[in-house]
């Protein structure tokens, strides 16, 4: 069975949509600009992922309980009226996973690509899908090299960029960018959250998480990327004061 083809320009279509709903602050409004006009502009081909493929698995059991409610609870925006068909449509996955992972993170935290490599279209210049958290999961501390947008579709999450600053709360509606090697953590309470998300920019496929040692240092483990879109650990590094101050932790 495969999955019906998608339109090339829903890329463009979506960009209007999250345009129409989406109110910049004057501190992300140039960012917000580059990331719809990145995907405004993006040339993408139709996906060929099928049910026969290997990485199309079964759907996450987070996905089959929460979702049906955060969809019905999606205010009727732009970008909720333009997201809602994909829903249903695009490939669940977890995320991560590994002995070091607790097990509320590797199954409560579940993406669905609309653009990217494993998406309804694919395109390797920018991704573009879906995140579901369930109820009590935190995304811990991490930092890459994109560009990157959250916007909540249904629940709420807080974000937090560094580990002294305090949370922000985002409703559905809200938006989050977070800009390129900043460091960000997401946390539910207990409610679970619908995210759309975009990465731009660069999309070199690591993802660095930050750790506290007992000693009370700090080292960052890279999650690179993997074909299925899945993450895997490869290294692990001391946290420098270098990054630290390009992290905007401070």
């Amino acid at each position: 069975m495969s999955i019906s083809p998608v339109n090339t320009d829903l890329s463009a279509s979506l960009a209007d949509a999250l345009a129409a709903t989406i109110t910049p602050t004057a501190t992300d409004a140039a960012m917000i600009d580059r990331l719809l006009g990145d995907l405004r502009n993006l040339s993408c081909q139709p996906g060929s992922l099928s049910a026969s493929d290997p990485q199309f698995g079964d759907l996450p059991a987070s996905v089959s309980r929460y979702l049906p409610s955060l969809a019905a609870a999606m205010p009727p925006t732009p970008a909720a009226t333009a997201l809602r068909p994909c829903l249903d449509r695009v490939d669940w996955y977890q995320i991560f996973d590994g002995d070091d992972i607790p097990g509320n993170l590797a199954t409560g935290l579940v993406a669905g690509q609309i653009i990217g490599g494993r998406g309804l279209l694919t395109s390797g210049d920018l991704y573009l899908g879906l995140f579901l958290l369930a109820p009590h999961v935190t995304y811990p501390l991490h930092q890459h090299a994109s560009l990157e947008i959250y916007h909540v579709l249904s629940g709420a999450v807080s974000i937090r960029h560094g580990r002294a600053k305090p949370a922000q709360r985002i409703q559905a509606g809200g938006h989050s960018v977070t800009p390129p090697h900043q460091v960000h953590e997401l946390q539910t309470d207990d409610e679970a959250c619908l995210i759309a998300y975009i990465w731009t920019g660069d999309l070199t496929g690591e993802n660095w998480w930050w750790e506290e040692q007992p000693d009370g240092s700090w080292d960052r483990v890279c999650w690179q990327r993997q074909a299925d879109s899945s993450w895997k650990v490869t290294h692990r590094e001391p946290l420098s004061p270098a990054e630290i101050a390009r992290s905007g932790d401070q």
